[in-house]
C-alpha cells in the first residue's frame, strides 16, 4: 500500500510515497499481508534511471 506525499524534500527527483511493507520474515505477523499487520509507514522515492524504475528508502515520516 502506498500513498503519495506532497513535497517532503527538495530533491525534485521522482515521486515520494508513504508505504507499509512486509519485512520478509515468514514467521512475522506481517507475512499474512494484512495492512494493519505490516510495518511502517516508511517514505520511499520512486524514480526512473535510464529507463529502469528504482526506489530509494528515505525514512520514517
Amino acid at each position: 500500500t502506498a500513498d503519495p506525499v506532497a513535497d517532503p524534500d527538495d530533491s525534485q527527483r521522482g515521486t515520494v510515497v508513504k508505504e507499509k511493507v512486509k519485512c520478509g520474515d515468514d514467521s512475522c505477523k506481517c507475512a499474512n499481508g494484512s495492512e494493519q499487520d505490516m510495518h511502517g509507514p516508511y517514505l520511499y522515492r520512486y524514480y526512473r534511471d535510464e529507463g529502469t524504475m528504482k526506489s530509494e528508502y528515505i525514512g520514517k515520516p
